[in-house]
């Protein structure tokens, strides 16, 4: 398969959301350093684009202006150890990453890594869950990407086949980077955790939320 449209996933099984979620924090990071090079359009920009009473009634207007304000204002996050919000301010943020966007894109393969801890969390104790290949090779990304992204492989194992494709994790990979790096160590790519939840989802169609 070329290429996976992320809406492809089963909205009834538990990996659509993961997925879906993951990839709206790599596009963010783009459209945001995108953002902060050529700066963000007003609402009155984007109001523009909609024609007059004749196409769009003067309610249904006022009603997008308010979603867009709302939508458009700062990021407000309600923190209940201050009693108060943390306000993020979106054109900052934005400036911020653009300004070092090189440096901080490194740090998305963590939150790569996050697929693979919170896929294995979800399926582990479920009925169609089982210690085949695909699933033991899910398990050992998930320790890889919570122990600070290097394979560890201790207490003997692997103890059962952990293969997906071409891939198969063995004692050799302890301490091996999960995902490439660029002086070419390393094992998978951005892309392969959810082609491997994609593969799951499809070898167990039993799957469900």
């Amino acid at each position: 398969m070329a290429t996976i449209a992320p809406n492809s996933f089963d909205r009834s099984k538990p990996f659509y959301p993961l997925v879906m979620t993951v990839l709206a924090q790599l596009l963010g990071f783009k459209e945001l350093a995108v953002r902060g090079i050529v700066g963000c359009r007003s609402i009155d920009e984007v109001m523009s684009q909609f024609g007059g009473p004749a196409v769009v009634s003067d309610q249904a207007l006022t009603s997008l202006r308010q979603s867009l304000e709302a939508v458009m204002s700062p990021l407000e996050l309600r923190s209940e150890f201050s009693a108060n919000h943390i306000r993020v301010d979106v054109s900052e943020m934005a400036r911020e990453i653009a300004l070092n966007g090189t440096y901080l894109a490194g740090s998305l393969l963590y939150a790569l890594g996050t697929v693979f801890v919170l896929a294995h969390e979800m399926s582990k104790d479920k009925p169609w869950h089982d210690q085949g290949p695909l699933w033991e090779f899910l398990r050992h990304c998930r320790h890889a990407a919570a122990h600070g992204g290097r394979f560890n492989l201790l207490n003997g194992e692997p103890r059962r086949l952990a293969k997906w494709g071409p891939f198969e994790i063995t004692r050799s990979l302890q301490g091996t980077p999960l995902f490439k790096r660029q002086d070419g160590s390393g094992m998978l790519s951005p892309g392969d955790p959810i082609r491997l939840l994609w593969d799951i989802e499809h070898a167990y169609p039993q799957m469900s939320v």
